[in-house]
């Protein structure tokens, strides 16, 4: 079954050599391809060098849309199985193979990879934890699913919902909106412990305006997408 590795990155030169030559020594039998966000450092280069497709945007657009990017790529190659990982090295890609094998275990379409779903000492911000709570208190009481990890970005979908995905994707914040919009539409998700590490150089891809904004735009995303759910239901 052919696989495959996406990795967004935007200025991740420091970080993103040794991600790829972990998910390479974790996952041999997965390609890889690096979907560069406009990086104005060596991130499309250094990825080069480590052997990933890279597909390389001109300006920054964003994470939804480099996800999106990637997930389009997978489509048109045929992957039955996404595993979509950060450039920062918060994730470890050993625990990729389980989520993984969650997916297909139990026919799902996606698996999370949650630091909280277990205590593992992981330390994130009060903001964080409050916007977390809820966003997974109101995608409860939309879906009747309680995912305690909203904002992972480490998760491993399969080949159908990656279709689904590569129409229908934000541009920025792709979090409970995402859960929300699979859900109404009958995909399978499940949420699994996995190891989170703290980032130990670099920036995050959100800066502190998005970070003000993303509460906002996420609200109004949910509050659309079931709003649309509705008036679809009634066009049948």
């Amino acid at each position: 079954m052919n696989s495959l590795v996406l990795i967004p990155a935007f200025n991740e030169e420091k970080n993103l050599p040794s991600v790829i030559a972990e998910v390479r020594a974790s996952l041999p039998d997965f390609d890889i391809v690096v979907v560069n966000d406009g990086s104005r450092d060596r991130t499309e280069e250094l990825a080069r060098t480590a052997g990933s497709v890279v597909i390389s945007h001109p300006v920054n657009v964003g994470y939804g849309a480099a996800v999106q990017t990637g997930f389009k790529y997978a489509c048109k190659k045929g992957y039955a199985v996404v595993v979509l990982m950060d450039a920062d090295g918060q994730h470890d890609a050993k625990d990729a193979q389980q989520l993984v094998t969650v997916l297909k275990d139990h026919s799902l379409d996606m698996v999370i990879g949650s630091r909280f779903a277990i205590k593992t000492g992981y330390k994130t911000t009060f903001a964080r934890i409050v916007g977390r709570n809820l966003f997974s208190l109101i995608t409860y009481l939309i879906t009747h699913k309680r995912f305690l990890d909203i904002s992972s970005g480490f998760r491993a979908i399969n080949g159908r919902a990656v279709a689904f995905l590569s129409r229908n994707y934000p541009v920025d914040f792709p979090d409970a909106e995402v859960l929300v919009m699979m859900l109404l539409n009958g995909f399978k998700i499940a949420e699994v412990p996995a190891t989170f590490r703290s980032r130990t150089t670099g920036q995050s891809m959100f800066s502190l305006p998005k970070k003000i904004y993303y509460p906002f735009k996420g609200l109004l995303a949910i509050v659309i997408v079931v709003m649309r759910e509705i008036f679809k239901e009634k066009e049948k």
